[in-house]
């Protein structure tokens, strides 16, 4: 095995690597010397990939193959130098494919057990909880995270948001409000605004909207709602007025 050499004076921007014995190739750097501007044949290089390049360089040494337009002695570089850079970059792009092939049988190896892992941990966890069902210190000792213990919701805050808004059906007005955290349902009252009215209880649901048909035209009405949790009734809301369409 040959000496490795150290300390050459290289820099790594110039492409060259520690350590070898022979210096890779460096680009020639300046402008370009006169001749070597291509103004007909269009290469486009930086938009081929190294595979189409291989396909060029083929297809270029078949076509100078006897070609007596571009005598074999005056040609530039030569043809034993262009075979070695043609040769160089075939078998290197072949490393590289064959490097690549190993690499993606070891992602899909890796990919297939992470998903085997992710079962084993599963199972696991399932198993720990099984044997100390709802014991959060002793299934502290395992390891494994924990979700947050659940903090109890008292009782909740008056509904927010309360909006009555005309609808395009005569006698409706459509009724929403933000929904409240931990309520399980929403009492909605409605009166008639500034009549002798009382407040009566119009609606008992889980959403926090509806649609208050059958009203009368041109009647204002005005509208509040509470939330309900398992820790009792909130405060009402705020009071909204809107004139039924």
């Amino acid at each position: 095995m040959a000496a490795l050499r150290y300390d050459q004076r290289h820099r790594f921007d110039a492409g060259l690597e520690y350590d070898s014995v022979t210096p890779p190739p460096v680009p020639p750097t300046g402008p370009m010397k006169k001749g070597r501007i291509v103004n007909i044949i269009r290469l486009d290089l930086k938009n081929k990939t190294v595979d189409q390049k291989i396909a060029l360089g083929i297809n270029h040494k078949t076509s100078m193959t006897g070609n007596a337009n571009y005598p074999t002695a005056k040609r530039e570089p030569t043809d034993a130098a262009f075979d070695a850079a043609q040769d160089g970059l075939e078998a290197s792009n072949s490393a590289v494919d064959a490097a690549e092939t190993i690499w993606k049988a070891a992602i899909l190896d890796r990919n297939n057990k992470e998903v085997a892992w992710d079962l084993a941990i599963t199972a696991r966890a399932s198993n720990c909880e099984s044997m100390t069902p709802g014991d959060r210190a002793k299934l502290q000792t395992t390891g494994l995270p924990l979700r947050p213990a659940p903090t109890p919701v008292g009782i909740p805050d008056a509904p927010i948001d309360l909006l009555a808004t005309p609808s395009k059906f005569q006698g409706q007005l459509d009724i929403r409000w933000k929904p409240i955290r931990g309520a399980t349902s929403y009492v909605v009252e409605r009166m008639v605004h500034g009549g002798p009215g009382t407040w009566a209880q119009i609606k008992l649901l889980s959403q926090s909207k509806f649609a208050d048909t059958g009203l009368v035209s041109g009647t204002t009405y005005a509208y509040r709602v509470r939330a309900l949790a398992a820790a009792g009734e909130g405060p009402w809301s705020d009071e909204t007025v809107r004139m039924a369409p």
